[in-house]
């Protein structure tokens, strides 16, 4: 039977991991102390020594990202040996966009297997369909060297523990500056690589380059007359998703229903609050009626695509390239992506809305969440650990050096063309290089776009604008073993509840309910299971 998402996230792979490690996850991880918020806490995180070498033009914060305007004329070598051993090594991911060209038709992937000493075999899915994928090659015990592991991965620590290397030896405290870039990931991203009182992997850096807002076409705003829009409350919002919406000419303002804004404007934390040690789940807060009593009036007033609750991800990101919408909530990864994909020519412009208070002032935007995925090495892999390290401290030379122009834009006159110091993508480059090389290991997003300094000098003030409004998920760090298990199962019945009352066949007076079964569920067991987690982390155990 084929593995659905859901079932994925909420079970599939949790019985997958079953044939992989012989016990069932649940039983092995409820057993295991060694991964309490105690012995995590314990482990020494890796030292933090930021590369210098590179000055931005727009300079950033411990929040906001660093800017540039364009790419270093001189690039620096940063890395002289080839980090590889000469054996293939194996690597399997999800792609974001169209799936690249085979490795013997891709002159990106030959020539990065040239600069890396080893040829890289990727196995690759789209976002869509890498889950099942994930789940089909652990329930097959046919896991690669390096492995893209998603965060919400059912009970993560039993499997990494399985099936993973421990680092710790590797990358704690001081360790780690064998491996200069992956010494220049901040500490917080590490925190999520803990696991089993070790380090089980090396993160791929989100934050701030993942916090979701509306993204919209400043070029097709313009054309009506529209620039620097700021709606004061939801009222100004609604009347422009209005002005952006022509149905009869197939045009939209929405590619889906902001909900994730739409509580932001309510107030609604980030999806779990702590005060005192008391943890509060975001479903549980009130403004979550206003929300979604919101996000149903902009279903009937029309101004959201009619086909966006069966769309899937690839085909809401073509409306948005396409012009038919406007708006599409998404993050300053997506904003770059966006770039990348353009269809609409040299007059194609994005910009992103600040988040008021549904009635007035400023609302609190959501901090985003600190890793894409953890990159984990098989306990089964050939190559020695220091080989694979190397590897990922290859991907992630920051930007600014000659690796990471070579990685995200390929060779010059094939992949890009120099505009100045800029590396202009061909459409060739766009389609070669997007292997998914950034899920093995990246450094933090830098805010650039060849040859259009406005892009990221618009990314930088709107970042500026928001840092300090951010809400933090306090649930960051810390394991609950039923959210792991059942989160997915549980949230899954409030989220099909949420697309009924938007599209207007329940009411919003059955969310209250629903939010009591919600919890009776397993929602107070997470509740208390972070709880007891955060009091052991703070010392309290």
């Amino acid at each position: 039977m084929p593995v659905s998402r859901r079932s994925f996230l909420g079970g599939g792979l949790a019985a997958a991991a079953v044939a992989v490690t012989g016990t069932p996850l649940l039983a092995g991880c409820a057993s295991d102390k060694k991964n309490s918020a105690a012995a995590n806490l314990a482990v020494k995180l890796p030292t933090y020594v930021k590369y210098g070498e590179i000055k931005p033009d727009l300079p950033g914060t411990d929040v906001v990202l660093d800017g540039f305007l364009k790419y270093p004329a001189n690039p620096v070598k940063a890395i002289t040996d080839k980090p590889g051993d000469g054996q293939p090594i194996t690597f399997m991911t999800n792609i974001p966009g169209a799936i690249p060209p085979a490795e013997d038709k891709n002159q990106f992937w030959q020539a990065l297997n040239d600069r890396l000493g080893s040829e890289l075999q990727i196995s690759m899915a789209s976002n869509d369909e890498y889950p099942d994928k994930f789940a089909t090659r652990v329930a097959g015990g046919d896991l690669p060297d390096i492995i893209n592991i998603p965060t919400t991965t059912v009970q993560l620590p039993a499997l990494l523990k399985a099936k993973a290397m421990d680092l710790t030896e590797q990358l704690s405290g001081d360790a780690v500056k064998k491996y200069p870039f992956l010494a220049n990931i901040p500490t917080v991203y590490w925190k999520g690589c803990v696991f089993n009182g070790g380090i089980y992997g090396v993160p791929v850096p989100r934050g701030m380059s993942r916090t979701t807002l509306p993204l919209y076409r400043a070029d097709l705003l313009a054309a009506k007359g529209i620039s620097n829009p700021a709606p004061k409350n939801f009222e100004d919002f609604l009347a422009l998703c209005q002005e952006m919406t022509a149905a009869r000419e197939n045009r939209w303002a929405w590619t889906r229903v902001p909900l994730a804004y739409l509580r932001q404007m309510a107030d609604v934390p980030n999806q779990w609050k702590e005060e005192g040690g008391k943890f509060t789940s975001f479903y549980e807060a009130e403004g979550n009626a206003d929300a979604l009593e919101a996000g149903r009036k902009m279903v009937e007033a029309g101004v959201i695509n009619p086909d966006s609750f069966s769309a899937k991800a690839s085909q809401r990101k073509q409306w948005f390239n396409g012009g038919i919408a406007s708006f599409d909530i998404d993050s300053f990864v997506a904003w770059n992506q966006y770039y990348s994909d353009n269809t609409a020519g040299d007059a194609f412009s994005v910009n992103m809305l600040d988040v008021p208070g549904l009635n007035g002032g400023q609302a609190k935007p959501w901090m985003g969440a600190a890793l894409n995925n953890v990159t984990a090495f098989s306990k089964d892999s050939k190559h020695s650990v220091d080989t694979l390290l190397k590897i990922a401290n290859w991907m992630a030379a920051p930007f600014g050096t000659e690796e990471y122009l070579f990685r995200k834009y390929g060779l010059e006159g094939r992949h890009y063309a120099l505009q100045g110091s800029d590396p202009v993508p061909t459409k060739t480059g766009i389609v070669e290089t997007g292997i998914g090389t950034q899920y093995i290991s990246d450094s933090a997003l830098a805010l650039y776009w060849p040859g259009k300094p406005d892009v990221p000098q618009k990314q930088h003030a709107i970042q500026e604008k928001i840092a300090s409004r951010l809400q933090y998920d306090a649930s960051y760090g810390l394991y609950s073993e039923t959210m792991s298990k059942d989160g997915a199962r549980i949230n899954g019945v409030l989220t099909d509840l949420e697309n009924q009352i938007l599209q207007g066949k329940k009411p919003v007076s059955d969310w209250a309910p629903a939010v009591k079964t919600w919890l009776s569920s397993g929602g107070e067991k997470i509740r208390g299971e972070l709880q007891d987690a955060f009091a052991a982390a703070a010392g309290g155990k």
